[in-house]
């Protein structure tokens, strides 16, 4: 499948499959090319130990994936 990423404009193939078991893995899979992902895969690392996230908590997983979301500019969801 052949996308053009949100992030970079870049039109090439898009990753392999989705990179999350929902609908915001198809999401990102059908808008992201497969170098932005790897991006933001090291940028998530960062903020995990930057802010020492705690992902057991819903809040702050739904807060990650708002984050992800501006990074790969894929568009706003509302955080709650």
């Amino acid at each position: 499948m052949t996308i053009t990423c949100a992030r970079c404009g870049v039109t090439g193939e898009a990753l392999a499959s989705p990179p999350l078991p929902t609908p915001v893995g198809r999401e990102v899979q059908a808008h992201t090319c497969p170098a932005c992902w790897k991006a933001w895969l090291a940028t998530q690392v960062m903020i995990i130990n930057e802010y020492r996230l705690n992902l057991v908590d819903p809040q702050v997983r739904r807060q990650l994936e708002a984050e992800m979301r501006r990074f790969l500019h894929l568009g706003e969801t509302a955080v709650t």
